[in-house]
């Protein structure tokens, strides 16, 4: 049985490697699909053995960022951090993390798509789509429209990977919601809307974050 002291260097030389070969797809400007060379290159190249190029090549695949395409080799991965997000947000459920500075991350993206609005002034028709004016018709997915319909201001698919994650979070867990917090909700949208519409960016930020804020305060005290 290989000792603790020799498992760990093996790993620390991996995670080494590792390092060395992101540094070597960033200095040679690699893009999504580029090849990365040969297990036998890259063992001489770092004069490490081509077992620990392999679990380093391994450790780059399981966490996203190459893959191994058979007959073409190891090829720069597309980027999903995805999987990044959801991983820290079970930490945070899990270490019963204060919801409010969760919140503040979701507000931080939104206000971010307001700047977008304005700095582009990029249509908001699909917000004005979402927008309910029946109480009877509000329920959560209603919520979520208009929260995610706000967020497709912003072209970045860094941006929607991110904001997509931490924005379906406080929708996976029920709760209850009194026809007099529908109501209430209902009309922050269409007040948050309208400042929008007349192009008062300050106010649409400050009505955001009250909602969203307050909101926040409401999920933690009903969740089911």
């Amino acid at each position: 049985m290989e000792s603790i002291d020799k498992i760990t260097s093996r790993q620390s030389l991996k995670q080494i490697v590792v390092e060395k070969i992101k540094d070597y797809i960033i200095k040679e400007n690699l893009q999504v699909g580029d090849k990365l060379p040969t297990e036998r290159r890259l063992a001489e190249d770092y004069q490490v053995s081509r077992s620990v190029i392999r679990e380093a090549l391994s450790y780059l695949e399981n966490t996203g960022v190459t893959e191994s395409v058979q007959g073409r080799g190891t090829l720069v991965k597309e980027q999903d951090i995805r999987p990044l997000i959801e991983g820290f947000l079970f930490s945070f459920q899990v270490s019963q993390g204060n919801l409010k500075d969760l919140m503040m991350l979701r507000l931080t993206f939104e206000l971010a798509a307001i700047d977008v609005i304005e700095r582009e002034q990029a249509s908001i028709e699909g917000i004005a789509q979402t927008l309910i004016d029946d109480v009877e018709q509000f329920d959560s997915e209603a919520d979520r429209a208009f929260h995610a319909q706000l967020l497709m201001a912003v072209d970045s698919e860094l941006f929607k990977q991110m904001s997509a994650v931490v924005h379906a979070y406080f929708y996976r867990t029920p709760i209850e919601t009194s026809e007099e917090q529908n109501l209430k909700s209902m009309l922050e949208h269409q007040q948050i809307y309208e400042s929008l519409e007349m192009k008062d960016y300050h106010k649409a930020k400050a009505l955001l974050t009250d909602h969203l804020m307050k909101g926040a305060e409401y999920y933690d005290e009903h969740r089911i």
